[in-house]
């Protein structure tokens, strides 16, 4: 994965944005009370980012790769 992420070409945002949901495992409001961003940035940031890693994946012959993770409910209801 770590090979994966450098190759993907991640601007700062996305890469911080990725270390503090999946790395350390916080939600996308609290990486954004981090970062100092809306929530919303933080989403976007991990979706481009999550898009870029799978693109790796699939250059380097994994197939279809897809990140399923769960959905904060409390963002969408």
């Amino acid at each position: 994965m770590h090979s994966a992420i450098n190759s993907a070409g991640l601007t700062e945002r996305q890469t911080e944005a990725i270390a503090w949901v999946y790395g350390v495992d916080l939600t996308q409001k609290e990486a954004a009370a981090i970062m100092g961003v809306e929530r919303q940035s933080v989403g976007e940031a991990v979706d481009r980012a999550v898009e870029r890693i799978a693109e790796v994946y699939r250059r380097w012959g994994y197939g279809e790769v897809t990140c399923d993770f769960p959905i904060e409910p409390h963002i969408f209801g």
